[in-house]
């Protein structure tokens, strides 16, 4: 009996593209709108639509809206599957909006994006508005897959090579949380920041969130709750992690921000244990050590009891003499100190050894 044999090849063809929109300040009136030039990325052809005021269709003018659209398929298929993302260019520190992964068509009514981007608020006060230009990043990635017939033989019914989609969950529970669909706690932070969630996903991804909004606490009798001692830009990135369980596309980078966002994160996943987050957080932090930072991991390691954290970080003080000096005069090296005492006499005894 002849056997068909098939193989599939899935490919990403990725691309970026920046929407300077200058004046900023100018674009008034309700769903006023700006569409960027056409871009191509995967022989697609592709643009951007931005409301700075919102799209009052869809929300209120509290915040902005940015839509991607297929403008026109360079191939025979019907549809293109492709990842998306934005930011915004100046600030890495508000968190970028996706991931997610949806099927485009080039029609008019068809598009992605995201109804509430940015707070206006957050904008006027996030310093990105430069000169009055705001430079919004887009980030595309189109997801082909071709299903290859590897003898002459035909057999209709054969469905070996056929490729899944990568999983959509993650985009879904995002939207809820980005369009405020029947969200039912207030969460406030400090005094001047509020982010309105579904108490069923914080309960469901933290132990002491359930504690807290489904136990015999207080708090799972109320409507709001107030977290005090979190940065507002913190909570906003712990936020995006719960709901789609992967970080920030800015947090992929090991730039200054993304290092100190990952120190706090670290600091919040431990407070509510969310494991898997924690462990993301040491793994980040152990990649990106230099004489500048190895400091306050080494500190945040031996405070929040990491140790495998804690050993990779004394060995890349001892490891080199001349290293070690240029450590030992840091910042982050004092407050260790200071935090930690002991930990001093450790490096001194793992020096010893190696002599």
């Amino acid at each position: 009996m002849p056997v068909t044999k098939t193989s599939s090849t899935v490919a990403v063809h990725a691309g970026e593209h920046l929407l300077k929109v200058n004046g900023h300040s100018l674009l008034i009136g309700s769903n006023a709108f700006l569409t960027s030039e056409t871009f191509r990325v995967g022989d697609h052809d592709w643009n951007i639509r931005y409301y700075p005021n919102g799209d009052r269709s869809i929300v209120d003018d509290q915040f902005t809206t940015v839509f991607l659209w297929l403008v026109n398929i360079n191939t025979d298929e019907k549809e293109v599957t492709a990842q998306w993302c934005f930011s915004l260019k100046e600030d890495p520190t508000l968190p970028a909006k996706g991931p997610y992964t949806d099927k485009f068509v080039p029609d008019e009514s068809s598009s992605w994006g995201v109804s509430k981007f940015v707070n206006k608020a957050d904008l006027a006060a996030s310093g990105c508005l430069k000169d009055d230009c705001l430079v919004i990043k887009c980030t595309v990635r189109v997801i082909t897959s071709k299903l290859n017939n590897d003898d002459d033989d035909d057999c209709e019914d054969n469905d070996d090579g056929i490729v899944a989609p990568p999983s959509d969950l993650g985009r879904d529970l995002g939207y809820l949380l980005e369009n405020g669909l029947k969200t039912d706690l207030t969460v406030r932070i400090g005094w001047f920041r509020s982010f309105e969630v579904h108490a069923c996903m914080l309960a469901a991804r933290s132990p002491v969130f359930w504690a807290q909004l489904c136990g015999a606490m207080m708090e799972s009798r109320q409507s709001t709750i107030r977290i005090k001692d979190m940065d507002a830009k913190v909570f906003e990135v712990l936020l995006h992690y719960i709901y789609n369980d992967c970080l920030p596309e800015f947090m992929e980078e090991t730039t200054e921000v993304a290092i100190n966002m990952t120190q706090h994160l670290l600091v919040m996943a431990d407070r509510y244990a969310i494991h898997r987050l924690k462990l993301i957080c040491k793994g980040k932090l152990g990649k990106a050590l230099d004489v500048n930072t190895v400091g306050f991991t080494l500190d945040l390691a031996e405070q929040y009891h990491c140790q495998l954290l804690k050993d990779y970080c004394l060995k890349y003080m001892v490891r080199d003499s001349e290293r070690l000096r240029a450590i030992v005069k840091t910042s982050g090296f004092k407050q260790l100190k200071q935090n930690h005492p002991l930990i001093a006499c450790e490096i001194l005894h793992k020096v010893i050894d190696k002599l």
